[in-house]
């Protein structure tokens, strides 16, 4: 029986290939403050998109600079960010993770992670606890351009019906299986066309089967019919 390791370089430079042909050509949009994306990553958790840019919007309005959210109470920070949900839990780990920041980097900044190669960054940025594989991957792909294809819930869906990952991994071991096959350069426009595939096509329920074009390469049981 072939073992899912085989091929599997070969077949994500394929499915890379057809999702930029079906799709588009994700393109990194430049750089931008790591710090930022890693509390808009905090603020996301159990939330939808509109909801962590309103609780984003509501605090960055209150306080521009986030030294000032560093020296401002849990309880104020938790009424800002309320709409997102999980607001004390959040307003605490923000809280922590700005006098990490502020004590490792002498600043309220992470550009500094620009010096640092990729294994570097994610060891030290999951050293933080609140920080998984996911999060860190995110903030060094979408700010610093690092290529990494981070493992969302859409990525592993579909890494699994795919059958480039065994059905029972999670998805911490999906990303760090997936990482060396992934195509060199490939891996910003990699993830945001998996993610945007999984949220039109290849949906956790009722999956539009009759119009994936990736069909062909899925071994997902219950899989329907193509048209």
């Amino acid at each position: 029986m072939e073992r899912i390791s085989d091929n599997l370089q070969a077949r994500l430079e394929r499915i890379t290939g057809f999702l930029e042909k079906e799709q588009s050509v994700k393109t990194w949009p430049g750089p931008s403050e790591p710090l930022d994306s890693l509390i808009l990553t905090i603020l996301s958790q159990n939330t939808n998109d509109n909801l962590r840019d309103r609780a984003y919007d509501n605090l960055r309005s209150r306080f521009p600079q986030w030294m000032d959210v560093h020296s401002t109470p849990v309880e104020e920070i938790a009424q800002l960010i309320r709409i997102a949900g999980l607001s004390q839990q959040k307003s605490k780990r923000i809280k922590e993770i700005l006098e990490w920041v502020k004590e490792e980097f002498e600043g309220f900044s992470l550009k500094a992670l620009e010096n640092v190669d990729d294994d570097e960054a994610l060891k030290l940025l999951t050293s933080r606890k609140g920080i998984g594989i996911k999060t860190a991957a995110v903030v060094l792909m979408a700010t610093l351009g690092r290529d990494l294809c981070p493992v969302d819930t859409h990525v592993h869906r579909i890494a699994k019906r795919l059958g480039w990952v065994l059905e029972k991994i999670n998805a911490e071991k999906t990303f760090w299986q997936l990482r060396p096959h992934v195509p060199e350069g490939k891996g910003y426009s990699l993830h945001m066309n998996l993610l945007q595939f999984g949220r039109t096509i290849c949906s956790a329920r009722k999956p539009l089967c009759s119009s994936c074009y990736l069909w062909a390469d899925c071994i997902y049981p219950q899989k329907g019919t193509k048209k």
